[in-house]
């Protein structure tokens, strides 16, 4: 059985706090520190995927908006909740012939009209993240589409990677939990 941790809503205020710093010159220079690649690969892996996205806006900006692209060195992973058929398959095309990409894995589920219910579980997920002391969890980003949580980036080792997926399924109202979180090599 679950329970409720007393100091969720006090680390999902910190949680909305935190995101609010990332979008300073303060929270770019902690986010570099404490990611687990160069900052050369971290420089290469936005630029790769902000081409990608670009690509994908110019092709159909409304859908572009339901495939999120990251990329944690040169691999490029797509997830989202789409059902046009011939836009997923545009992505991927695009993903794989877009110059310095090694690895494309993509993501896709049915869309569904759980949007408001995602987000919030997907609060919930972060908060319990963050609020473990076991687990860095600043680089970790997960999407969540229809209750099935998608944990992506990059984490200090194999260990972080189970911790973070385990502590994921414990959320309740979580159904599936699916991990592209990265250990160093």
């Amino acid at each position: 059985m679950h329970r409720s941790n007393p100091l969720a809503p006090a680390v999902l205020v910190l949680c909305l706090a935190l995101s609010c710093l990332a979008w300073t010159p303060w929270g770019a220079i902690y986010g570099s520190a404490r990611d687990e690649r160069s900052v050369g690969d971290q420089a290469e892996d936005k630029k790769i995927s902000l081409s990608i996205k670009g690509d994908l806006a110019d092709k159909d900006s409304k859908l572009a908006l339901k495939v999120h692209v990251y990329c944690f060195l040169k691999h490029v992973y797509l997830v989202g909740a789409i059902d046009d058929q011939p836009f997923r398959a545009f992505a991927v095309k695009t993903a794989k012939g877009t110059e310095g990409v090694k690895q494309v894995t993509s993501y896709f589920k049915p869309e569904t009209d759980t949007t408001a219910d995602d987000l919030e579980l997907a609060a919930k997920v972060r908060a319990e993240l963050i609020g473990n002391g076991d687990l860095s969890s600043t680089q970790i980003e997960q999407e969540v589409m229809n209750g099935e949580v998608v944990l992506l980036g990059m984490v200090r080792s194999q260990a972080d990677a189970a911790l973070a997926v385990k502590v994921a399924k414990g959320v309740k109202g979580v159904k599936k939990v699916t991990s592209f979180l990265v250990p160093p090599k």
